[in-house]
């Protein structure tokens, strides 16, 4: 973590306050395996680092083999962002699940903080013994909407719905995807007329 140099800037130009992006304890890493990457530290509930997940900053080349996210650690094992949300999750018991890290910072600045990250396309045994612990009354799945290209989050929301209605109640899970490819492509106000649905 000392590593880490608190440079927001990549997000902030994308519309996401710096007062969400500190909240995360991330920055931009300028060596090893994460460099050009604005990384997130990623903490247990005993707070102790467990793994990395980092945006590449820069322009990806057509063709080049530069992935636009990169995990460090089991990824199976996260449930992001529990140690900022929590007391809040526990409380409403209502959760929002999305693709990448990027989605719940868009929903987070836009004042919707009850969101997990599912780091792709599948929910995670840890992810749901989390949602059965605390006795969620509603599960939103909202990954992103591939309606125009390869219907893949799509697809796989339905798989997720499917999944989650083996353990809990057929009108606790609900699909609900951004109107747009992802949250990232909405503004605040889209996001918040969206939240309104929820």
């Amino acid at each position: 973590l000392n590593h880490i140099i608190p440079n927001h800037r990549y997000w902030i130009d994308r519309g996401i306050s710096e007062e969400t992006m500190t909240t995360f304890q991330g920055g931009i890493m300028e060596g090893g395996r994460m460099k050009n990457r604005y990384t997130f530290p990623i903490f247990n509930y005993k707070k102790e680092l467990i793994g990395i997940s980092g945006r590449y900053i820069n322009e990806i080349q057509e063709n080049s083999n530069v992935m636009k996210w990169k995990h460090i650690g089991d990824k199976s094992k996260w449930k992001y962002p529990m140690q900022y949300n929590n007391k809040l999750l526990m409380s409403l018991k209502k959760v929002i699940l999305v693709e990448s890290i990027g989605d719940m910072l868009s929903l987070w600045n836009s004042g919707i903080k009850n969101t997990m990250v599912t780091f792709g396309l599948n929910i995670s045994l840890d992810v749901l013994n989390y949602l059965l612990r605390i006795d969620v009354n509603e599960v939103i799945i909202s990954f992103n909407n591939d309606e125009n290209n390869n219907n893949a989050g799509n697809i796989a929301a339905e798989k997720a719905s499917k999944k989650l209605r083996k353990y809990f109640d057929y009108n606790t899970i609900k699909v609900n995807l951004p109107p747009k490819n992802d949250f990232g492509e909405m503004t605040k106000e889209e996001i918040q007329e969206w939240g309104k649905t929820i």
